[in-house]
């Protein structure tokens, strides 16, 4: 059999081999943690997080998103359990919910605070014992940090799924002595968003690392597509570069 023959049978029988098929889409969804994710329960979510991933991640990935509404964070991680979604766009601090994976990269590290008003005279922690009896407010169905576990804070959780605008307000209406943040993005942006003048109180607590997290239910090629590309993307603070900027908008 001539070369040529050879060449064309190889090419004939490369073209009757059926195509690889593209990677599943991937449903991502999370909580309102603004601003790096923003929303309603009728539209799907967005933010300064949604954004560096469509512009940093999907391109290196070459996977197809699919957005959804923003939820509470029970309702959240019930969804990555069930496979109603594919990814959990935030978490943070341990992750001890059988059947979830987390990723083994972060995207942003930040240091606990309480937002009070103006006026509070909490104006600095010195030792978390001084926040014995203080009435606190956070997002239900969320880990006490270890830190704070066996200090008798009076926490007053929300599970709404907008539960910093909603805690904020109790702020203002004095229902609260101060609320809970894991990061000093989201009360600097409230504040703003709300007209509140606040002060932010730096907590002594380790820094918290925000991170995603994955469905074991979920096409584990995509996933896998997926954390590679976004392990470069999030590499060497350079979404903290991206947030500083978006919040400057």
């Amino acid at each position: 059999m001539s070369f040529r023959k050879l060449k064309t049978l190889l090419v004939a029988a490369a073209l009757a081999l059926p195509l690889a098929a593209p990677a599943a889409p991937l449903k991502v969804g999370g909580f309102v943690v603004a601003p790096l994710i923003t929303g309603h329960a009728t539209a799907p979510l967005q933010g300064a997080l949604r954004d560096y991933v469509e512009q940093e991640v999907v391109k290196r990935a070459g996977i197809e998103l699919v957005w959804t509404p923003p939820t509470s964070i029970p309702r959240a991680m019930e969804n990555l359990r069930t496979g109603a979604i594919d990814i959990l766009l935030l978490t943070s601090g341990r992750i001890d919910t059988p059947g979830i994976v987390p990723a083994t990269w972060h995207f942003l590290r930040t240091q606990p605070h309480l937002a009070v008003l103006k006026t509070s005279p909490l104006q600095s922690v010195q030792s978390l014992q001084q926040l014995a009896g203080v009435e606190i407010g956070w997002a239900g169905g969320t880990l006490v940090p270890p830190a704070l576990a066996d200090i008798p804070i009076q926490w007053q959780f929300l599970t709404v799924a907008d539960w910093q605008t909603a805690n904020l307000r109790k702020l203002k209406m004095g229902r609260i002595q101060a609320v809970f943040f894991e990061n000093e993005y989201s009360p600097r942006y409230y504040a703003a968003s709300e007209h509140m003048e606040i002060h932010l109180v730096k907590l002594p607590m380790q820094e918290r690392q925000f991170t995603m997290a994955y469905s074991p239910k979920a096409d584990r090629e995509a996933v896998a597509q997926f954390d590679k590309a976004a392990a470069a993307a999030f590499a060497n603070e350079q979404f903290r570069v991206f947030l500083e900027q978006y919040m400057k908008h």
